[in-house]
C-alpha cells in the first residue's frame, strides 16, 4: 500500500512544485503582517491636506496614473545587497490599474456616511491584486480619517476563532468586565448601541473565522443591521463564493446581504504598465527591452496575475544586470536584460517541475519537507502527541526562523498541509476551523526518511528540540 502511495508521488509533484513556488520561494525576506492599518500609508503629494479640499475619488482622478508602482504590492520585499530598487516602501497607497475598484469602494463608504447608517462589504480576489492596499488608501485619506474610526484585523493573527471579539474590543478601547467570549461580544454590542463615531471594521483573511456552524461569522455580519450600529463591516478573502458558501442565511435577508467587490488578477497589459512605471522610477527602464517585459508580464498574468510576483522577478533581473556591471566595471552602456535571462528566471520560478530528474526526492519542495520534519519532531520529542494544525504551524515557523528560511503564513500553511495530505503522508481530522484539525502521520519514520532523501535536513530538525518551545 505504502509502495503504491509513493509511486503516486511523481504524478502529484508538478502541481505541488508550482504551488510551492507560489507560496514561499519567491519571497526574499519575511512578509510582515500588520495588525493595524498604518497611519502613514498614503504619502501622495497630490492629496489635499484640508478635510474639505476634495473627495478621495476626485483626488484620484486629478492625480492620473501614478509614476511609481508599488500599489497593490501589499508586502513587497526590499532588494538584497542594500539596493533600493523600486522604492516600494515609500509608495504604499498609489494604486495604478485599480482606480475602478477604488472608486467603487469610495462610493460605498461615502454612501454609508451620507446616510449616517451602516453597511457590509465583501472583497474577494487572489493574492497580490491590491485588496488590502486599496483599503489602506481609503482609510488614510484625510476626508475619511476624521469621519471614521478604523479597525483593521488580520484574522490569521488571532489564536482561536472566538478570540476575535477580544481583539475587536481591544482595538476599540472598550472596558470589558470579564474575560469570556460572551463578555467581549456583549461589550462590543453595547458599544454599538451607544453614540459613537462610525466604525470601519476591516477583517482581512476573514475565512479564518470559519467554524462548524459559522455562529461567529453570522453574529458579526448581523451587527450592521442594528439601528444604531453606525458600522461599516468589510471582509476580505481570496474565495469569490465565501458568503454564498459559508453564510447562506445572509442571502435571505436583504439588510444583511453584503455588497460584493471582486479584484481580478492583473492582466498582461496592466502588469506591463505597472512594471514600466516601476522601472522608470528606479531609472532601470533602459535595461528592459519591450519584448522581455511582455514575456515576463504574459507569464505572470497567465499563472496568477499577482503583481508582487512580477515586481519581484523584475527586480531580481535588474539586480542581476547591475551585479554584472559591477563585476565588469563597465562605465559605458548598462547591461540589458536578455530574453534568455527572463526565460531562465521564469523557468526557475514557474517551470521547475518540467526539469525534474528521476529522483523521487525532487518531488518534495523545501517547505513540504520542513512541514513533515516539524511533525516528526513533535511526535518524537513533544509532550503532547495530539497535534493540531495551529500547533504544528508554531513549530514549523520556529524552525524556519532559526534557519533563516521564509515561512509561509497560516493560510498558506493550511494549504500546504492539504498538499501533503494528498500524498498520503499525513491525515487531517476534524470538522471545526482548519487550524484546529488534528494532524496524524501515516508513514513511519523510515519511510519518510527514504522518501524525502534528505538525511541532513531531517537530522538537524529532529535534534532541534528548542523549536518546540515550552
Amino acid at each position: 500500500m505504502h509502495r503504491r502511495t509513493r509511486l503516486s508521488l511523481r504524478s502529484s509533484s508538478i502541481n505541488d512544485k508550482e504551488n510551492e513556488h507560489e507560496q514561499a520561494q519567491l519571497t526574499a525576506s519575511p512578509i510582515k503582517r500588520r495588525s493595524k492599518v498604518p497611519d502613514n500609508s498614503v504619502k501622495d503629494a497630490e492629496l489635499p491636506e484640508e478635510d474639505g479640499a476634495s473627495s478621495p475619488k476626485k483626488v484620484a482622478r486629478k492625480a492620473g496614473r501614478p509614476r511609481a508602482l508599488s500599489p497593490a504590492v501589499e508586502d513587497v520585499e526590499e532588494p538584497k545587497d542594500g539596493a533600493h530598487g523600486t522604492g516600494a516602501a515609500d509608495l504604499v497607497g498609489k494604486l495604478p490599474e485599480r482606480e475602478k475598484e477604488y472608486d467603487e469602494l469610495v462610493g460605498f463608504v461615502e454612501g454609508v456616511l451620507s446616510s449616517d447608517g451602516s453597511g457590509s462589504l465583501y472583497i474577494s480576489g487572489p493574492p497580490g491584486t491590491g485588496k488590502t492596499a486599496t483599503l489602506q488608501r481609503i482609510l488614510n485619506h484625510p476626508s475619511f480619517a476624521k469621519k471614521l474610526k478604523p479597525v483593521y484585523i488580520n484574522c490569521t493573527s488571532i489564536k482561536s476563532v472566538g478570540s476575535i471579539y477580544k481583539k475587536i474590543s481591544e482595538e476599540l478601547g472598550l472596558k470589558v468586565g470579564g474575560t469570556t467570549e460572551k463578555q467581549y461580544q456583549g461589550a462590543i454590542e453595547a458599544h454599538l448601541e451607544r453614540k459613537h463615531k462610525t466604525i470601519m471594521l476591516v477583517l482581512d483573511e476573514i475565512d479564518q473565522l470559519s467554524s462548524s456552524k459559522q455562529t461567529i461569522l453570522y453574529s458579526i455580519f448581523e451587527w450592521p443591521a442594528r439601528p444604531t450600529a453606525r458600522l461599516i463591516l468589510i471582509g476580505i478573502a481570496n474565495a469569490l463564493d465565501l458568503t454564498d458558501r459559508l453564510l447562506a442565511r445572509l442571502q435571505a435577508r436583504c439588510e444583511l446581504k453584503p455588497q460584493l467587490i471582486q479584484f481580478l488578477p492583473y492582466t498582461k497589459q496592466q502588469i506591463v504598465a505597472i512594471l514600466k512605471a516601476s522601472l522608470e522610477e528606479s531609472n532601470s527602464l533602459s535595461r528592459f527591452p519591450e519584448a522581455a517585459l511582455g514575456l515576463l508580464a504574459a507569464k505572470v498574468a497567465s499563472t496568477s496575475g499577482d503583481i508582487r510576483r512580477a515586481l519581484f522577478i523584475a527586480r531580481r533581473l535588474v539586480e542581476s544586470a547591475k551585479k554584472e556591471d559591477r563585476k565588469t566595471g563597465s562605465s559605458g552602456a548598462p547591461t540589458v536584460v536578455s530574453m534568455g535571462q527572463v526565460m531562465a528566471v521564469l523557468k526557475q520560478v514557474y517551470g521547475a517541475s518540467q526539469t525534474l530528474g528521476n529522483d523521487l526526492e525532487e518531488g518534495f519542495p523545501l517547505q513540504q519537507k520542513i512541514l513533515i520534519c516539524s511533525l516528526m519532531l513533535m511526535l518524537k520529542h513533544g509532550k503532547n502527541k495530539d497535534i493540531t494544525v495551529g500547533k504544528l504551524y508554531d513549530v514549523y515557523k520556529a524552525i524556519c526562523t532559526k534557519r533563516n528560511i521564509q515561512a509561509v503564513d497560516q493560510t498558506e500553511f493550511i494549504s500546504l498541509c492539504t498538499l501533503v495530505e494528498t500524498r498520503g503522508i499525513v491525515r487531517l481530522q476534524g470538522k471545526k476551523e482548519p487550524r484546529m484539525h488534528r494532524v496524524c502521520l501515516q508513514w513511519d519514520e523510515q519511510e519518510v526518511t527514504s522518501a524525502l532523501n534528505d538525511k541532513q535536513l531531517i537530522a538537524s530538525i529532529l535534534s532541534d528540540v528548542s523549536c518546540l518551545g515550552k
